[in-house]
């Protein structure tokens, strides 16, 4: 292979590593929610919308993670000596810095020009969601104090990928604008919010030294770990319960087989104790459960349409 290809290969696959490909569960999930709330309500499938939408959310977490590891870079947070995975810290492995912010940037901007395109077809709404999950997007990554070195980060990604992309998306493919969904979107809230509380538990000691003042560091070990086990507990009985608030008991009867059969998924996270040594196991486990039980969910939405 010649060094320019070989190195053109290289660059493609460090900007893969930068995007952060399993991390993608948290844009699928609540895109696919909103096309199964829109299906739900109008018994037809915008199928080129919908996935402009889920396109625009990978792009979006793609450009979180790409901008998020470049400030962590920037200050010092992620080193040779504390990244082992070079997975979450490509930038300290070779890729350089300017390239790294020209990726992110270029993710965002490609985002942003479907949600152009969306805006233009379906009204404004769309585009005020949009611009508040852009306003997030950017205290999370960027500042002297980013939302990502405070204790508001499971909170804000939940809330914005949870919530938001869902009501964006049901908006996009429907046309039209319902707050009402919210509480609906409670068991992919709390799935993404558990990603962000897996990610900083494993990390607690790596961002106490680098001045982080996440939410585990300032709860400490103990009880970051009683409140994981609550969450998760609560994140497993909510599809059930959104069910049950709608008056939809073969969607809850779907749930709790769905949720039993994910049992021992779930008990392994539950036992799970997090830290750096089993971040890895950590992180694929409660992002292959946000699949999972967005799949559940989804089912048991859906059965209120088929039956």
């Amino acid at each position: 292979m010649r060094p320019a290809v070989k190195k053109a290969a290289r660059t493609a696959e460090q900007l893969l590593l930068l995007a952060a490909p399993h991390t993608w569960a948290a844009a699928v999930v609540p895109s696919l929610l909103s096309s199964v709330l829109a299906y739900a309500d109008t018994k037809r499938l915008d199928l080129p919308m919908a996935a402009l939408v889920l396109l625009a959310c990978i792009l979006m977490q793609s450009a979180a993670n790409a901008l998020n590891d470049y400030n962590d870079f920037l200050k010092g947070t992620d080193t040779v000596e504390n990244s082992p995975d070079r997975r979450d810290a490509v930038i300290v492995y070779g890729l350089s810095p300017k390239t790294a912010l020209t990726a992110g940037l270029s993710f965002l901007l490609a985002a942003a020009a479907i949600g152009a395109y969306i805006c233009a077809a379906r009204g404004p709404a769309p585009l005020l969601i949009g611009l508040l999950g852009a306003a997030a997007l950017a205290w999370y990554v960027s500042g002297s104090r980013p939302a990502s070195y405070l204790p508001v980060g499971e909170l804000l990604s939940g809330f914005v990928m949870g919530a938001l992309i869902p009501l964006a998306g049901y908006c996009a493919q429907t046309g039209q604008f319902r707050l009402s969904l919210l509480p609906e979107t409670l068991p992919v809230v709390l799935g993404i919010a558990l990603i962000m509380l897996t990610n900083n538990g494993c990390d607690t000691a790596r961002d106490s030294t680098a001045g982080r003042r996440t939410l585990p560091c300032l709860l400490g070990e103990r009880r970051t770990r009683r409140l994981y086990r609550w969450a998760l507990a609560l994140w497993a009985a909510s599809p059930v319960l959104i069910m049950l608030a709608k008056g939809a008991p073969a969607g809850a009867a779907v749930s709790a087989a769905g949720i039993a059969l994910l049992s021992g998924a779930l008990a392994r996270q539950f036992r799970l104790s997090l830290g750096p040594g089993a971040r890895a196991a950590a992180m694929r486990g409660i992002v292959r459960l946000n699949a999972l039980i967005g799949l559940v969910y989804g089912l048991a939405l859906l059965t209120e349409v088929w039956l």
